[in-house]
């Protein structure tokens, strides 16, 4: 089982065969398919490679931060707690993902919703936490495959393309949209961004100073935000701790180094992206003439990346401003510390500020980014009993989707049972 769940939740092997399968439809020569469908793969392990760089240094950067500040609680990790729980929910989350990715074809096909969600690791996370939530209120597997079934399979179809509403005035059309574990987030940032912001001032067109103009390229202004978090943090740190992550190291190429290195996985990201959408987009037409005319692929966030960087930054920042909020006040409202998840706040706070930007400029930019990160830790404090029979209290699931949907399990099915 956990074979078939490797497997299912490969996202470079499902894009890779999509590609090939679309343009096998379309006739294409030999060659072309050969080159679009490893060109597919590519850039998407690209992408993998890239958020694996992005990961490894944000994860010593949470480490680091939480050192210096003396921060304990509960980390929210997807990829965790599904390590740990796989042999007591892996059966279920399995057939979950199964089912759910046939019923959102068949959607696709027989509704106005249109979008096949593309980034199926997701939704492993996803099937773990739904069938965590009623396993904890004491339902049985079946009934958790039946309705985790039914309800992923939904959402999968259904908010790419309630989404896709904001997205196509980022993207500029609608051949692709938007899956991620955070749509929540950012269909309410939109709207916050539409009722609250103002588009007279567009984050990508804040005038910076001839003086600082070096800001304006996207990577150098990556390696210096991660440069500044690096620094502050290590001032604080314990020396012990401090001398540990350097390895012996002159402190300032590791500075250096770990900055250029976060920078650099961001470019590998962003160009994965790249390559990924100039060949699935087209193939993807080919499979949807056959298995769903009509639909669109719904693609990770990182797409839109490039098209708003300075989004990226002042989001992420925000985000995680949002996250220290809740760290600081949480203790005195008797909600359990949420660590803010660094790369959740980097992936899901840059986006939410991308969405929030094109209802409403700067201040959508700020609103939506700064109730992403409230996201981010209330919806895990609130939903945390409902996951203590799993025995990983040190662990939760990160993403607003994962726990909203959660929260709604908790606070209907709990009732009910």
């Amino acid at each position: 089982m956990d074979y078939v769940i490797k497997i299912l939740g490969t996202p470079a092997i499902i894009i890779a065969f999509i590609a090939f399968l679309g343009l096998a439809l379309q006739k294409s020569s030999i060659t072309n398919i050969i080159k679009g469908t490893l060109l597919a793969f590519i850039g998407f392990v690209l992408i993998k490679t890239g958020g694996s760089i992005l990961g490894g240094v944000l994860t010593m950067f949470s480490d680091l931060f939480t050192n210096a500040f003396g921060l304990r609680g509960v980390v929210p990790s997807n990829e965790a707690i599904m390590a740990l729980t796989i042999d007591k929910l892996g059966r279920p989350a399995a057939f979950i993902l199964f089912f759910a990715m046939i019923i959102n074809v068949l959607l696709a096909r027989y509704t106005r919703f249109k979008a096949i969600y593309l980034s199926l690791h997701l939704i492993v996370f996803m099937s773990f936490s739904v069938t965590a939530a009623l396993v904890g209120l004491g339902y049985g597997e079946q009934f958790a495959i039946i309705f985790g079934s039914v309800v992923i399979g939904t959402y999968m179809a259904v908010f790419p393309t309630i989404l896709s509403r904001f997205s196509r005035k980022i993207i500029g059309h609608n051949e692709y949209c938007i899956a991620h574990a955070a749509s929540s987030s950012y269909i309410i940032g939109s709207y916050l961004g539409k009722w609250f912001g103002n588009t007279s001032t567009n984050v990508e067109e804040v005038k910076v100073s001839d003086k600082f103009s070096f800001l304006k390229n996207a990577d150098v202004a990556t390696f210096l935000t991660m440069f500044c978090l690096l620094g502050i943090s290590s001032i604080f740190a314990e020396h012990a701790f401090l001398d540990k992550m350097l390895a012996g190291k002159p402190y300032l190429v590791w500075l250096l180094e770990k900055s250029a290195t976060f920078a650099g996985g961001l470019y590998i990201a962003k160009k994965g992206v790249v390559m990924f959408t100039e060949e699935i987009v087209p193939a993807f037409k080919g499979f949807s003439q056959i298995v769903a005319p009509g639909s669109i692929p719904a693609v990770d966030p990182m797409v839109l990346f490039d098209k708003s960087p300075n989004a990226v930054l002042i989001g992420f920042l925000v985000s995680f401003m949002a996250e220290l909020c809740c760290v600081a006040l949480f203790p005195f409202i008797g909600l359990p510390v949420i660590i803010p998840g660094i790369m959740a706040s980097f992936i899901t706070g840059g986006s939410a500020a991308i969405f929030g930007n094109a209802t409403g400029g700067l201040r959508g930019a700020l609103i939506a980014s700064f109730v992403n990160g409230l996201l981010l830790c209330v919806l895990p404090a609130l939903v945390l009993p409902l996951f203590s029979h799993l025995g990983v209290d040190s662990v939760t699931f990160a993403d607003p989707d994962f726990t909203f949907l959660s929260a709604i399990i908790k606070y209907t099915f709990g009732l009910a049972h």
